[in-house]
């Protein structure tokens, strides 16, 4: 588990759990379809509250209804890009120090003398 710090929002996330992967990969998948319904002409308020609001709905889809308005200070879509970033380079944090610990635990494959092989070659120097 990881504390995602956005502003003065605070929240444990676990990448492992269930519930809240499928969360966030039903608000990934939701936001290019709302991105798509944003008007590609027009006045730069309309065309950035649309964006806002794609953005805010992503957050309510992962973290439950209304913590956009908890979560952003500001009606800034800079704001909401950083969010998505930052939740991005929490996941992948998180998604690395799995992998490393769970690299420990991987079964060897192969023979005895397929597995000596693999061993010489990790331990073999190269000049």
């Amino acid at each position: 588990m990881s504390l995602w710090k956005f502003n003065d929002f605070e929240q444990e996330l676990d990448f492992t759990d269930l519930d809240f992967l499928e969360r966030i990969e039903y608000a990934q998948e939701c936001l290019p379809e709302d991105l798509k319904k944003v008007p590609a002409a027009g006045k730069a308020s309309v065309i950035v509250r649309a964006q806002i609001q794609c953005y805010d709905n992503f957050i309510d889809r992962i973290f439950g209804e209304g913590s956009s308005k908890r979560i952003f200070k500001t009606n800034a879509l800079s704001e909401r890009i950083d969010a998505v970033v930052s939740l991005k380079a929490c996941e992948d944090k998180q998604t690395e120090s799995y992998n490393q610990q769970s690299s420990r635990y991987q079964v060897n494959k192969g023979n005895r003398a397929q597995r000596r092989a693999d061993t010489k070659k990790k331990n073999r120097y190269y000049s």
